[in-house]
């Protein structure tokens, strides 16, 4: 039964469409709940096909439409992408979706508005070459959201493996 919350997916790398598409496809949040920027490309190639999906604007649009903010970026581009989001992130629970262990929990808490709830997710591979993932929780995080999060980035690594 998909998760009543509102998300919003922003950032860019590999992925971005892969979290969008997995979300969309294994029906996690309905269709409506999900909000993407019209200025991502990649994002709303990602959303073709699923017609009530709310393309917003920009990002400051579709962040300030939903209560949990997926942030996929590489490390390197990861300080862009929370620098974009940093002063409106307040009062929603940000996730970033990252393949290193050095955007970590205190990683985002030095980059991000002190308000703000937080989830490291951090991507790994076991040694049969499967995609998992790992959570820091930072204790401002709603409880009642930390699992909806936990289960969109669960439903991306799954889809991966399944492709894979």
């Amino acid at each position: 039964m998909p998760q009543n919350v509102l998300v919003s997916v922003l950032g860019e790398g590999e992925y971005l469409q892969k979290l969008i598409r997995a979300i969309l496809e294994k029906e996690v949040v309905p269709q409506r709940n999900l909000f993407l920027s019209a200025k991502n490309a990649a994002a709303c190639k990602a959303a073709e096909g699923y017609d009530e999906v709310r393309i917003c604007e920009d990002e400051l649009a579709a962040m300030i439409k939903s209560e949990i903010v997926l942030l996929t970026a590489s490390k390197r581009e990861m300080p862009t992408e929370l620098a974009k989001i940093s002063s409106s992130s307040q009062k929603r629970v940000v996730v970033s979706v990252c393949d290193s262990e050095k955007v970590d929990l205190a990683y985002l808490t030095d980059r991000i508005a002190a308000a703000t709830e937080l989830i490291a997710a951090v991507l790994h591979r076991d040694e049969e070459g499967k995609l998992y993932a790992t959570y820091e929780i930072n204790k401002k995080a709603r409880p009642f959201l930390r699992q909806p999060c936990k289960d969109m980035v669960d439903a991306m690594c799954e889809m991966i493996n399944e492709e894979g």
